[in-house]
């Protein structure tokens, strides 16, 4: 009887072991599916944006101007209060940015002059991405550069003025939280 009692506890063992070992295999298959992406359609095969020089990260006096080796800025000296990630209509200055892309935030920033349809079409895109700054910058080389923490991308908009939004996601998707000090997005919360 002792022995049967031990043979039924241990098929239940075994067959309970083997249904946690499939659900935690499926969850890893979806996780790596997706990646944790906010949209897994984003290639992230393709990596258009290239390796800048670390310039460093040494925190200066609020107000100090900062000359950078980029265009926008990947890294650097740079103010010692990060900008709070979110979306903006005007101009922030990159040395309050820069200590964001260190915390792991991505910055898209666009010329002022682009469309105002495209201006509209970048917001929409980047609404409710945690960890994304969005500002337009007049000293940009291109219509649109996303930045992280020594990654860039610039590109021109398309002749119609669409934007690239695959592009912009696969860099947001493959740089954020990627800078040297990590800092968890509070969505909502100044940090």
């Amino acid at each position: 009887m002792q022995g049967r009692r031990n043979k039924q506890w241990m098929q239940w063992l075994l067959l309970a072991l083997g249904a946690g070992a499939l659900s935690v295999g499926i969850f890893f298959i979806i996780n790596n599916k997706n990646n944790g992406k906010q949209n897994p359609s984003a290639d992230l095969s393709i990596d258009l944006s290239r390796a800048m020089p670390d310039e460093g990260n040494a925190h200066v006096a609020e107000g100090t101007d900062v000359t950078h080796q980029s265009n926008p800025p990947t890294s650097g000296n740079h103010w010692p209060i990060p900008l709070f990630p979110k979306l903006y209509d005007v101009e922030k200055p990159d040395e309050a940015i820069i200590h964001s892309l260190e915390h792991g935030r991505v910055w898209i920033s666009y010329k002022p002059s682009i469309p105002e349809e495209t201006k509209q079409e970048l917001t929409k895109l980047l609404q409710g991405r945690a960890g994304v700054i969005l500002t337009p910058r007049a000293a940009n080389d291109t219509d649109i550069a996303l930045a992280a923490w020594g990654r860039l991308d610039t590109f021109n908009i398309s002749q119609d003025g669409t934007i690239k939004e695959d592009r912009i996601l696969n860099f947001v998707n493959r740089y954020l939280n990627k800078g040297p000090e990590y800092v968890p997005t509070m969505d909502g919360k100044e940090y």
